[in-house]
């Protein structure tokens, strides 16, 4: 039986055998991350089934579209097909789905990726199952049947929120499926469902941007760790990894570890100390001037340093170069944006020095000395691939 050493070729005699050596590295880790995803995929699959198996739906609704059959389709917390991929149950963030939330008997309008689409809904029923058998059903002309509510409120409270994915109401639908607001701010009373209705609009976000979104690159705010450990159980609950949880002091101690990160109890003792600091960091004056301090360092005040590659006496990138882009920026330009665009500006200036750069002895020298772990951590990602061996030469550098 082949393993991973029998098609892997390590030689690191020389500079073109070294790069061959670290091909054949990466596309063993290719072939490993492939399988690694097929593994993950899998394991989803067997957890939606396996869910399925207890509850496979909560929905069942009948409707015809203009000039077509009529259709009756179901729907649960995951989707179910059958070895034609004829789908048996739909997800309740499919499309279609929406209109179980959003629309009472008759004409009843929803967004597929087509456009807008028009169909006339005759049947709205609702299902409670429990372990594979049909506890109660009834049909409904609401959102969310009143029956359905009470079951749902009936049931034991827990320290840990629960999915309501089977009781949306469609003002908490409109809030779940908004794909046009680039920020989304949800106001309501205590108790109204925002924090239910945010989970579930990540949830459906991971549905709808599937592969360009995971959980991963999302990120809650929470103000303390009991409340991350009160909705950890969600978005698992619905088949999906649970976001980066975290509260705004972590988040900010992360990325300025350079800055001490007042605690809550800190904030505390400081306001029991001198009252009078805290009334000044709580004032309106206090921000002003935070405001004035950062239009002031649009035009000067910013101290800047040398920036060093292999020379550690001579700088690669001089404080005065970086402070001439830096001012060289009209003053729409933000404090924010100047930075950013400055960063930039020395990026591609330094990508202007590479290829020379990767012509000198040095390059050479390094990579034929290199081990495999510290080639495996040059690359930005396990899978990454170039168009030419001369493409991840200048890559390395």
């Amino acid at each position: 039986m082949p393993t991973f050493f029998d098609d892997l070729k390590l030689d690191y005699d020389g500079y073109s055998t070294s790069m061959e050596t670290a091909l054949s590295i990466h596309q063993q880790q290719q072939l490993l991350e492939e399988r690694q995803n097929a593994w993950q995929h899998a394991t989803k699959q067997l957890s939606t089934l396996q869910r399925l198996n207890k509850r496979p739906y909560f929905a069942r609704i009948d409707f015809q579209e203009q000039n077509e059959k009529p259709e009756t389709i179901y729907i649960g917390l995951g989707s179910f097909a059958d070895k034609n991929d004829q789908f048996l149950i739909y997800d309740w963030r499919a499309p279609i789905s929406s209109i179980y939330y959003d629309g009472k008997l008759g004409s009843v309008t929803y967004y597929a990726p087509d456009g807008e689409q028009e169909v006339l809904m005759t049947k709205k029923r609702q299902f409670s199952i429990k372990d594979g058998q049909i506890i109660n059903m009834f049909d409904t002309n609401e959102s969310i049947g009143d029956q359905m509510l009470i079951n749902v409120l009936n049931e034991k409270s827990s320290t840990q929120m629960k999915s309501i994915v089977t009781t949306i109401q469609r003002e908490q639908n409109k809030i779940i499926r908004n794909t046009t607001a680039d920020l989304l701010f949800v106001q309501g009373s205590a108790g109204s469902g925002k924090t239910s209705a945010i989970l579930q609009r990540i949830a459906y976000l991971l549905y709808r941007y599937r592969g360009n979104l995971v959980s991963s690159d999302v990120i809650m705010f929470s103000p303390n760790q009991l409340f991350n450990d009160y909705v950890k159980n969600v978005l698992p609950e619905m088949g999906e990894q649970n976001m980066v949880q975290m509260t705004y002091r972590q988040f900010v101690s992360r990325r300025v570890p350079a800055f001490k990160v007042e605690s809550l109890f800190d904030q505390f003792e400081d306001q029991n100390k001198n009252p009078k600091i805290a009334k000044l960091k709580d004032s309106l004056e206090f921000f002003e001037a935070i405001n004035h301090y950062s239009k002031h360092l649009i035009k000067h005040g910013v101290v800047f340093k040398n920036i060093y590659f292999k020379d550690k006496e001579k700088p690669f990138f001089d404080k005065d170069y970086i402070k001439d882009i830096y001012y060289s920026f009209n003053e729409n330009y933000n404090l924010r944006n100047r930075i950013e665009v400055t960063r930039e500006k020395l990026v591609a200036r330094l990508n202007e020095s590479i290829s020379a750069e990767a012509k000198k002895a040095w390059v050479a020298k390094y990579l034929e000395s290199i081990s495999k772990e510290e080639l495996n951590k040059l690359y930005d990602r396990p899978d990454q691939e170039f168009a030419s061996s001369t493409e991840e030469e200048r890559f390395f550098i």
